[in-house]
């Protein structure tokens, strides 16, 4: 009977031994990118509105997003949804912005993640920035 449990433990024990590291939860990375002007109908608050007559035709809803590692290698990609008009707080009516939302999950453990949008290029972030809602601007 020794002789059989001898063996089965070693075998229970390698097993436990070789497991590899438990593999970090998915993040969940949202926020806006923020773009002056554009157009829409009434220019009313949370309307929708587009980039395409504003020199930014590539930032639409459905253009890409693109999580990377620190060293540039793509981990998740994602879409912006669509634009809405938003007024910065305390801002002047003519610092109207489209706003378009995003969210990518993208695996966790990760010290450094890049956002990119569409081919306006690569903004560098720490794990810790990415947990809360980033806000990205282009234009003035």
């Amino acid at each position: 009977m020794r002789r059989r449990v001898l063996p089965l433990l070693a075998l229970a024990v390698a097993a436990g031994c070789s497991s590899a590291p438990p593999k970090p939860a998915d993040i969940s990375i949202s926020g806006t990118l923020s773009v002056h002007g554009g157009q829409s109908w009434n220019n009313i608050e949370g309307e929708e509105c587009s980039m395409f007559e504003a020199g930014y035709s590539d930032i639409r809803q459905g253009a890409q997003v693109v999580v990377t590692d620190a060293t540039g290698k793509t981990l998740a990609l994602g879409t912006l949804g669509a634009g809405k008009r938003h007024l910065p707080e305390g801002a002047a009516p003519v610092a109207r912005r489209c706003a378009f939302p995003f969210t990518v999950q993208a695996p966790g453990g990760q010290d450094f993640y890049g956002i990119e949008v569409s081919h306006r290029g690569r903004l560098q972030y720490t794990a810790e920035q990415v947990r809360e809602p980033l806000e990205l601007t282009l234009g003035d």
